[in-house]
């Protein structure tokens, strides 16, 4: 009998696979594209597809050195299939969170059995984080899912010294640098030193350093792409990725993005939201959590990526999600262990954190005077009321809660895949009415001047919204129209003369001309 359960596990587990890709699939491309980032680098695909040059990157005509050229590729790739749409776009970042999703599965299936392997991938899964980037056209889904990999085969060599999961190990750094840089060698060099150090495991890190093919590996993979941009573009290569891009940030805030030292101790709970409060059960099991070497390379994983990002001075909320690895495994030993009333806690907070989420657009809406910018005071007030937001979202919620409530005399070991799937069917409303709510309101004026400036030469003036480019399907400048040019501008700025004829306008963005034989603006 145990031996006929075996292939039936397995192909459960492949139905599970494939319901999980559904899941990071529903709704991919019904949001418009968001600013300043999913706009920028979808245009910046928009522009080298439309070249033909795929070992560079532009921005409405200009090198962009941001980010290296990996997530272009695929995002490249995408669109010359499926065309030019925001399901394209987004469709490399959801893949990537699958396969991160089915890889933090199979760990957790080695390490604890098939429930923990629902546990984790259910955690990644419906967590506000991973499902927020697993639905964003940028490259931070796709760098998760190289540290994943590479957090899951280093735990594998530090736990066996298998050579082989090191030189996997080598490979996943080696794309992690050709998707966002440096960062993707820091974290598992950085673990892997911490491990030696509190492990202990003598002569590991020399024998790491002693692996030739391990180097060759990542040098073949991830030095060619850096060599050819430097030999392309020379000394503006070096100053713009590596040192503006990479030690500027962490030097000082760019673009305002900065924040003080207990700023990610305050993100990280919202992050991983509806499952933060299992983390309450893993204070008293601090010695087991370290006495557990699984636990305690998630720990030292956890650890330096919070710390480490503490420390920049640029903070963004989705830097903490390059400590997913040792998260989710944290969060799915908490789950193993939780008792019925955690799991009620659980579910008491992800009801509470869903109606807020709900209430959101109406509470601001109503009340103006939370909103400091008023072009976002003005989207807000003008947009459409989500009627049918609410009642769709109110009705699914209810559904969720009372087939929650009918397992309540359940043991905690049924509680879990029931709360997961309370957990998915909240982010499947998020995904289907919510964020594309809040993409037509915030984004919608944008696309829907982009296509009446879709044949005229149109620059932005005094705002940045990449995603103009996109939807008009033609670089779009941030700089002061020239003569005969149009341009778009907030008409909460009023920047033009009076006598520059205003073309359209749109819930706070207006498109205008420069005359011919007209001055300069001031």
């Amino acid at each position: 009998m145990a031996g006929s359960e075996a292939p039936l596990r397995r192909w459960w587990g492949y139905v599970g696979a494939l319901l999980l890709l559904g899941y990071f699939l529903l709704g991919l491309g019904q949001s418009l594209l968001f600013d300043v980032d999913e706009g920028a680098f979808s245009e910046a695909t928009r522009e080298m597809v439309v070249s033909g040059d795929w070992g560079h990157t532009t921005l409405n005509g200009a090198d962009r050195f941001d980010k290296p050229i990996g997530v272009y590729w695929l995002q490249a790739l995408s669109v010359s299939l499926l065309g030019l749409n925001e399901f394209a776009l987004r469709l490399p970042s959801a893949l990537s969170a699958w396969l991160a999703c089915m890889a933090l599965a199979l760990t957790a299936h080695k390490a604890w059995g098939p429930r923990a392997a629902v546990l984790a991938a259910m955690v990644f899964a419906s967590s506000l984080g991973p499902w927020a980037m697993a639905r964003t056209a940028t490259a931070d889904s796709l760098l998760g899912l190289w540290l994943m990999l590479s957090a899951l085969d280093l735990w594998r060599y530090v736990s066996t010294q298998e050579r082989s999961a090191l030189r996997r190990t080598a490979l996943w750094m080696a794309l992690g640098v050709l998707t966002k840089g440096p960062v993707a060698v820091l974290i598992p060099a950085a673990v892997l030193l911490l491990w030696q150090v509190c492990g202990p495991s003598a002569g590991l890190l020399q024998k790491t350093l002693r692996d030739v093919w391990s180097w060759l590996i990542f040098v073949a993979v991830a030095a060619p792409w850096y060599i050819y941009a430097w030999l392309r573009h020379g000394d503006a290569f070096i100053q713009g990725f590596f040192l503006r891009h990479n030690l500027d940030r962490f030097s000082a805030p760019m673009e305002g993005h900065g924040g003080g030292w207990l700023y990610f101790v305050l993100v990280l709970p919202l992050l991983w939201m509806p499952w933060t409060p299992l983390a309450l059960s893993l204070f008293s099991r601090w010695k087991e959590l370290w006495a557990t070497p699984l636990l305690r390379f998630a720990l030292l994983w956890v650890g330096f990526v919070v710390m480490f990002f503490s420390l920049s001075a640029t903070k963004l909320p989705h830097y903490v999600l390059y400590a997913a690895p040792g998260i989710v495994l944290l969060l799915t030993y908490a789950g193993l262990h939780a008792k019925n009333r955690l799991w009620w806690g659980c579910a008491a907070l992800l009801v509470v954190w869903l109606l807020l989420l709900l209430m959101l657009p109406n509470l601001l809406r109503n009340n103006p005077q939370w909103i400091g910018d008023s072009l976002y005071r003005n989207l807000l007030q003008t947009s459409v009321p989500p009627n049918f937001v609410r009642s769709v979202s109110a009705a699914v919620l209810l559904i969720q809660i009372l087939w929650l409530l009918s397992g309540r005399f359940l043991p905690a070991a049924v509680q879990l895949p029931r709360f997961g799937l309370l957990a998915m069917g909240c982010t499947m409303v998020l995904s289907l009415g919510v964020l594309p709510w809040w993409s037509q309101t915030l984004q919608g004026p944008v696309r829907g001047l982009a296509a009446q400036a879709q044949s005229q030469a149109t620059v932005q003036w005094g705002l940045h919204y990449p995603s103009f480019a996109l939807y008009r399907q033609s670089p779009a400048p941030r700089r002061a129209p020239e003569e005969g040019e149009w341009a778009l501008v907030r008409t909460d700025r009023p920047t033009w003369p009076a006598n520059w004829p205003v073309l359209a306008s749109e819930r706070g963005f207006a498109l205008v001309m420069r005359p011919m034989g007209s001055a300069p603006a001031p």
